[in-house]
């Protein structure tokens, strides 16, 4: 076949359905022009019904609506052209939009099953074409099929297209047909060539997770069955087709304004045989039945929530922890993933006493609970309607689930937030109420990584004891600060300066009242000092980031590949628009740098700044620093006392 002439051809169809999609089939040389004057046929069909036997055919128009109840519907295409020698056709190539799963038949036989997030690997079972999200998906249907199903004289395509839920109106307008041909003995005309893949997965240092839903499409909920095989061999290259281990699963899509990216994310439970939840561990990550598998899109670092929940551990929080892998579904390449745990109580996770409700009285209970501020159905009673500074909080009891409580708990819990913001709002012995050394550090990690959803979205409170007298509330874990560290081009996200804590109404009250009291303001000075010599100095930080980058230095080549965000000319919500990955790494250190200069500066602004700021000052100056390592080294003193001289002589002269 190499050494005759190969042509494509393409030939304008109307087919397919709404919402952007594309349904491409492509084709060459057949004996006749299909043109906008021979149009796709379509039709509805009953789900599980085989024959079009009793179909009725309808002739398109441009836009049509679909019935109002298409939960039991298909939507079918179908077309018919002549062929001469179909032995001349070498090869057929679909292309499909991502929104849809489809049936291909030719001649009334299935060629091809394909779902949304499928891509049917090439000839080699090890690699897989790596494919842009927004580009047409390809399955190629090749010589051997097509001759057994291809006829001379008519012959019929028919599509069935499943899914309709996401579908809105049929748009019968400019799609393709197209074979690949030996030859031109059908004389049409070749002006089309189908790109071919430049790149392909076969291989990853890091961890790979294949999942296989059967076909099936993810939904936003409920979580359907599924299994997982994970490929992880340490210290070693990870095959696509090496050994690994299998899992069941269930999972779902997960996310608010992440389910509007291209990529997903996803929540997945583990399961036994029977798809009963089971804890088990994953990657050497503590045992736990609930996993979150989140796609990094907009972050294009791909280290955001990684870095922030490092440094919050390394302060001595409990946050999630994490895995990168590189993710699979259904022979499709998705990219690098970050495997993390799902918020969770227990001694594995955020480890409190375990809930139990009483045997004999539901309205007893004991043990903590665990509290999610974001976008939910109970509101705080405060501040009152007559002050309209900020708006009451909006807050559900997120572990255990509100289902398993009782009405009599469910009101316990909401006398306690409301007896906790009560005392917060009349400033009356606050410190009784909540811990404030999780309140300290909830605010330094939101304000130096000036999360720009902080205090009021995926913000997570728990009370130790539900049976205790006084309710006390401490603040974390942390969940979500994919929008921070200078990600976002609104509510000044990509500004070193500035805070987070007064930019909106949303944000509770509590902050504004703490920050006027001086215990908290003293607490909060003293700790970020404490923190910028070690958790938080410059040298910490970038060390951090470096190790992470490391990780993902070979990985992320074909994760941009697959998604192609670097070096965008506009891309929402990014401020910083990188042409290489490197650009977005550098990007993220200036930005980290700016920020602690300014917070170093700032947080003592009412008052002189003391020895604390200038040692800080010293200590995350490289420059200031060679010259103390040389003064010490003369005085024959420790770094560390050189740098409280120098810091007591810079309070008397500045």
């Amino acid at each position: 076949m190499s050494s005759q002439l190969k042509k494509y051809i393409f030939i304008i169809l109307l087919i397919g359905a709404s919402c952007g999609g594309y349904w491409w089939f492509y084709s060459s040389h057949w004996g006749v022009s299909i043109t906008k004057e021979h149009l796709w046929e379509y039709s509805f069909q009953q789900k599980g019904k085989e024959s079009f036997d009793d179909v009725i055919w309808e002739k398109p128009q441009e836009v049509k609506p679909f019935p109002e109840d298409r939960s039991n519907l298909n939507l079918v295409f179908r077309t018919r052209f002549t062929l001469k020698d179909f032995s001349k056709v070498v090869e057929g190539s679909l292309e499909y939009g991502f929104r849809y799963s489809a049936k291909v038949l030719i001649n009334g036989t299935e060629c091809s099953y394909t779902n949304r997030n499928l891509i049917t690997p090439s000839l080699e079972n090890d690699k897989l074409k790596i494919e842009e999200y927004w580009r047409p998906r390809k399955v190629t249907i090749n010589q051997e099929v097509l001759a057994e199903l291809l006829k001379n004289g008519e012959n019929t395509i028919t599509i069935i297209v499943y899914n309709l839920e996401d579908l809105k109106t049929i748009d019968c307008s400019k799609k393709q047909l197209a074979f690949l041909t030996e030859g031109n003995s059908n004389n049409l005309e070749s002006n089309y060539k189908i790109k071919k893949p430049s790149s392909y997965f076969s291989e990853s240092n890091i961890p790979i997770f294949k999942i296989n839903t059967n076909d099936s499409v993810i939904p936003d909920e409920p979580k359907i069955e599924a299994s997982l095989n994970i490929v992880n061999i340490p210290s070693r290259t990870n095959k696509l087709s090496g050994p690994y281990v299998f899992h069941n699963i269930k999972i779902e899509r997960r996310g608010n304004t992440s389910q509007t990216f291209a990529k997903k994310s996803y929540s997945i439970n583990l399961c036994d045989s029977n798809y009963k939840k089971k804890s088990r561990s994953l990657l050497g990550l503590p045992d736990s039945k609930k996993w979150v598998l989140y796609g990094p899109y907009a972050d294009k670092s791909l280290i955001r929530n990684s870095l922030t929940y490092s440094i919050y551990r390394q302060m001595g929080n409990y946050a999630p922890r994490t895995r990168f892998i590189d993710l699979v579904i259904n022979d499709n390449y998705r990219g690098i993933y970050v495997l993390t745990e799902k918020i969770q109580l227990g001694s594995n996770h955020l480890d409190i006493p375990s809930f139990k409700m009483g045997l004999k009285d539901s309205s007893k209970a004991s043990g903590g609970y665990l509290l999610e501020i974001d976008r939910n159905l109970w509101r705080g009673a405060y501040p009152p309607p007559n002050d309209t500074s900020s708006i009451p909080s909006s807050y559900m009891v997120k572990e255990p689930k509100r289902s398993q409580i009782s009405p009599e708990i469910e009101k316990t819990i909401k006398r306690q937030y409301n007896t906790f913001e009560k005392h917060l709002y009349e400033n009356d012995s606050i410190y009784n109420y909540l811990d404030i050394n999780s309140f300290v550090d909830y605010l330094i990690i939101t304000e130096f990584t000036k999360n720009i959803d902080g205090y009021c979205l995926s913000t997570f409170l728990y009370n130790k004891e539900i049976s205790s007298p006084t309710p006390k509330y401490y603040l974390g874990p942390i969940w979500d600060y994919n929008f921070s560290l200078g990600l976002t081009d609104y509510r000044e996200g990509f500004n070193p300066e500035g805070y987070v804590y007064n930019s909106t109404k949303y944000i509770p009250f509590w902050w504004k009242t703490l920050l006027k009291d001086e215990t908290y303001n003293n607490a909060l000075k003293k700790r970020y000092f404490e923190l910028r010599k070690g958790v938080l100095s410059n040298r910490n930080i970038e060390n951090s980031i470096d190790s992470l980058h490391t990780i993902l230095k070979n990985a992320n080549v074909l994760n941009f590949k697959k998604w192609p965000v670097l070096n965008s000319p506009d891309f929402w919500p990014n401020y910083f628009l990188g042409k290489t990955y490197l650009d977005e790494i550098a990007y993220l250190k200036s930005w980290i740098n700016k920020r602690l200069n300014f917070l170093d500066n700032d947080i003592l602004a009412k008052e002189k700044k003391g020895l604390k700021y200038y040692e800080i000052s010293i200590r995350n100056n490289k420059k200031w620093m060679r010259e103390i390592k040389i003064k010490a080294k003369k005085r024959e003193i420790s770094v560390d006392e050189m740098i409280k001289i120098d810091a007591k002589y810079m309070v008397k002269v500045f």
